[in-house]
């Protein structure tokens, strides 16, 4: 772990996908079920194994361009674009049902990072205020949050889509912390909140704001951003969060 002990934080922001919960996993599992095509061939699309992951892969690239745009429903888009490299005809209930199936089996196999449930007992009972930000929507995590038995722990979801932006832009930053202090007579201050998540690009845009960054080692993604964004931890794991922060 790297960095100085750290004291005077009174809320901890976390990103939710492999950070709290290992969705990276979870997703790799999907592309081997492949229940997206289970649900066409039930509606009689049939293809091959080697056919739907052709397919998947040029849906991939073509909206790749599209994951650093805010959307609420990203999942629709992966479902219109699979559908028309399939050659299948769009409707909005085909594509929804596509959706419905693989958020059903990431549920049933979505598990907690290492020592997640720990960690967040541990800062609870320093009365800190504990929240998650994510690209994903508030509903989507609030439920996988309930499934895993941590949606108690936090105070706060909140998603970029609502403010029209992706967490590496500082506005999504600063409207959380606006949502946390609202109705509080003691402001939290930027530099009272560590950003605890995986992805320096994005979750270290939080040091633009003045706020503390730590990023997980063993999932981290955007290493290209590490010497610009210099964050202030690098975690072993998340129980590295009681050596920092002080009692």
């Amino acid at each position: 772990m790297l960095g100085k002990m750290s004291s005077g934080i009174k809320c901890v922001v976390f990103d939710f996908d492999d950070t709290l919960a290992d969705t990276k996993r979870v997703v790799e599992l999907i592309k081997k079920i492949e229940p997206d095509k289970k649900f066409l061939a039930g509606r009689g699309w049939v293809f091959s194994k080697r056919e739907f992951e052709k397919a998947r892969k040029i849906m991939e690239n073509k909206v790749e361009n599209q994951r650093q745009k805010p959307s609420k429903n990203k999942g629709n888009i992966y479902a219109q674009e699979l559908l028309k490299v399939l050659k299948v005809p769009y409707s909005k209930k085909l594509a929804e049902g596509m959706v419905k199936a693989y958020w059903k089996e990431k549920e049933k196999n979505l598990k907690l990072m290492p020592h997640v449930k720990k960690t967040l007992k541990f800062l609870k009972k320093r009365k800190l205020k504990l929240c998650v930000v994510s690209n994903i929507s508030v509903n989507t995590n609030k439920k996988a949050a309930k499934k895993l038995g941590i949606l108690k722990y936090f105070t706060e979801f909140f998603t970029s889509y609502q403010h029209g932006g992706i967490k590496s832009e500082l506005k999504i930053f600063y409207n959380l912390l606006k949502k946390i202090n609202k109705g509080r007579k003691n402001k939290i201050n930027p530099e009272e909140c560590l950003m605890v998540g995986n992805n320096a690009g994005e979750d270290g845009a939080a040091k633009k704001l003045g706020m503390k960054v730590a990023l997980l080692k063993p999932t981290l993604k955007g290493k290209e951003h590490l010497e610009k964004i210099k964050p202030d931890f690098m975690l072993d794991d998340l129980l590295d969060l009681k050596r920092i922060i002080k009692s």
